[in-house]
């Protein structure tokens, strides 16, 4: 194929890459962002929910206060006195968000009230939220409503006040702030299209930020949220038009049972996508300009081609290396035949553990393993049974020991383990686990047995290659006596002269 052919070619393939890595990583961007603002509209939702909770706690029991200090005043009109008026208005204090709070009689005529106008006569048999409590309702949450003292948009808590035989002779209830529930959310938006609203389970609308004075009375039971997805899961992150705005969210929304609300926090569509798009956009054009300048340079020359086909198989030979020396350094460092850390790694982690026992005051003790008879199984039955036989006596160590202590191979047939205890205690420990693993070998019934040689770090001896040594030497001293048995390292026995040793050669 002629040369020009070639490049035009090589230019034609490199644009195909780059439009296909540009839809991948501009794809891969866009569900990153859903991600995200899936993950700030749920946050949002949980944070407006524990709000309404802590809110709603606070007003409860206020309105039970409210009901105490009726029953010790003996009747609704004499809380009018001062002395049980104040103890109402304190109520009131504590609640966030409340704006006033009213006793009513069983008729809807209010008795005595806290704040603005609170001597100014009304009546409420009317309102829905009344007849509910009248009619045997715990506790009741109203929608946003229009106060007739003043005429601002308010919500209403109220419960029943019951008499000594539990009849209602009346309703406390307290006018709550509608934005405070919802305004300080908008804080929250980071900059976003936001809505944040409060639901009654009836779709009737508590709170909502922003716009509440045009969504007063409205109701959203026959809106997706409603009709889909509150039937299948009290929580939930969706897509979906609202019924209300006709604007189209990402919302996230939460059921809060015990008080007949859901509440909702959505993203605009618009505003969940408006920096990515941003950033698309310009990933876009830096792409294109990219795209041509490497266009220009494939079409230079064949030689600046095939000088980045030098390059690409330069990189690919080291990448080939790098892979060849990360196999080779971990076959280095833990045996393949016994899955144990080889004497590299086995040194490494002693070390460590060493520090961390001294930190602890701790002791470390180590056995030093040879197996017995182990050339006599390679000469009569093969490499092949000689393996088997390091396996299974790997297997033992393991089943013997405990997950914290540390099991090596340093190589042949010599094995070791690193216990830590305190005091006498590691001293037991120890001798117990050579006995142990003594006598496992011995009946695999394989011709082979097995010598240990025990040492523990000590004040005359701290270094972990000084006792290891020294655990080499009690090995020997086992082998002496007469093979399968252990002996265990004594001060007065060979004294630390030096830390160099075959062991960490």
């Amino acid at each position: 194929m002629p040369r020009h052919k070639s490049a035009l070619l090589a230019a034609a393939l490199a644009l195909i890459v780059v439009i296909g890595m540009t839809v991948h990583v501009v794809w891969r961007d866009r569900q990153t962002t859903i991600a995200q603002m899936e993950a700030l509209a749920a946050d949002m939702a949980k944070v407006v929910e524990s709000h309404v909770l802590h809110t709603t706690r606070g007003a409860d029991i206020a309105l039970r206060q409210a009901a105490t200090v009726v029953d010790d005043a003996g009747s609704l009109e004499a809380v009018r006195v001062p002395p049980y008026w104040y103890r109402l208005r304190d109520a009131l204090a504590n609640v966030d968000g409340g704006d006033t709070l009213w006793l009513f009689d069983a008729k809807g005529n209010s008795v005595v009230g806290t704040g603005r106008q609170q001597d100014r006569p009304i009546n409420i048999a009317d309102r829905p939220y009344f007849r509910a409590v009248m009619e045997g309702a715990d506790l009741v949450i109203s929608p946003a409503l229009r106060s007739r003292l003043d005429n601002r948009i308010i919500f209403i808590i109220a419960r029943p006040i019951r008499d000594w035989t539990g009849e209602i002779i009346g309703v406390a209830s307290t006018a709550m702030k509608t934005e405070w529930l919802v305004n300080f959310y908008a804080l929250m938006s980071f900059g976003l299209e936001t809505t944040v609203t409060v639901f009654r389970t009836d779709g009737e609308i508590v709170a909502r930020n922003p716009d509440l004075a045009n969504h007063i009375g409205k109701n959203n039971r026959n809106g997706p949220l409603f009709q889909e997805q509150l039937p299948r899961s009290p929580t939930g992150v969706y897509w979906a038009r609202s019924m209300l705005d006709g604007t189209e969210r990402l919302a996230a929304y939460r059921l809060i049972p015990n008080l007949n609300l859901v509440v909702y926090a959505g993203i605009d569509s618009g505003s969940v996508f408006a920096a990515w798009q941003s950033r698309s956009l310009w990933f876009i054009a830096e792409v294109i300009l990219t795209t041509i300048l490497v266009l220009l340079l494939l079409l230079w020359g064949a030689g600046m081609i095939r000088r980045e086909h030098h390059v690409q198989k330069r990189a690919l030979e080291a990448e080939g290396a790098a892979r060849q020396l990360d196999a080779e350094l971990h076959q280095a460092r833990r045996d393949a035949l016994t899955g144990l850390p080889a004497r590299g790694l086995f040194l490494e982690m002693a070390e460590e553990l060493h520090l961390s026992a001294k930190k602890k005051r701790a002791t470390l003790a180590f056995l030093y393993i040879d197996l017995d008879g182990f050339k006599g199984v390679n000469d009569r039955h093969g490499h092949e049974q000689g393996d088997k036989v390091l396996r299974m006596v790997a297997e033992i160590m393991r089943r013997t020991t405990r997950d914290s202590d540390l099991l090596g191979r340093l190589g042949g047939d010599e094995f070791v383990i690193c216990l830590s205890g305190h005091g006498p205690d590691v001293r037991a420990v120890a001798t117990g686990v050579a006995a142990r693993i003594i006598r496992d070998v011995r009946e695999l019934d394989l011709g082979v047995g097995c010598s240990v040689g025990i040492a523990l770090t000590a004040d005359e001896c701290d270094d972990v290659g000084c006792v290891l040594r020294l655990a080499d030497a009690a090995m020997y001293r086992a082998k002496t006596a007469g093979k399968g048995v252990w002996s265990i390292h004594e001060p007065a026995q060979e004294p630390c002269l030096s830390c160099d040793s075959r062991i960490v050669a």
